[in-house]
């Protein structure tokens, strides 16, 4: 499995893994999602993105935010990533999912602190994500 839960006393913690930065991205982004509970519905939605920060752990704790965002703004979830570019400070490409009609919990945001992403010697690459809930 692609990520787990971690216990935590007040938010909602993951540790996501992947072979690559564009799919570390894509399992937090399903990671989330399905913490969520969404209740799909058979509408399927493309939702456009690019996203800029200084880092790679401020590029994917600012990407889940706009999925976040987005989300709320459209009546979304998202349970896919399509990645058009990416580099170390910036992201572009397109959030795949449905249409909702409500959902079981909500995540306010994604947190800088704690959050950590870095890539291993054999080039997998891991993340630590908070989520305010």
């Amino acid at each position: 499995m692609p990520y787990r839960q971690l216990d935590h006393t007040a938010d909602l913690c993951f540790e996501v893994s992947a072979a690559s930065f564009a799919e570390l991205a894509g399992e937090a982004l399903r990671a989330m999602m399905a913490w969520t509970g969404p209740e799909w519905t058979d509408a399927r939605v493309e939702r456009p993105f690019r996203v800029e920060a200084p880092d790679r752990t401020a590029l994917l704790v600012d990407l889940l935010n706009e999925a976040l965002t987005l989300s709320q703004i459209h009546r979304e979830a998202y349970d896919a990533l399509a990645v058009r570019s990416s580099g170390e400070e910036f992201v572009e490409g397109s959030f795949l999912g449905r249409a909702i009609s409500g959902a079981r919990d909500e995540i306010k945001a994604v947190t800088y602190h704690g959050a950590k992403v870095e890539e291993r010697a054999d080039g997998s690459w891991v993340a630590i994500l908070l989520m305010d809930i």
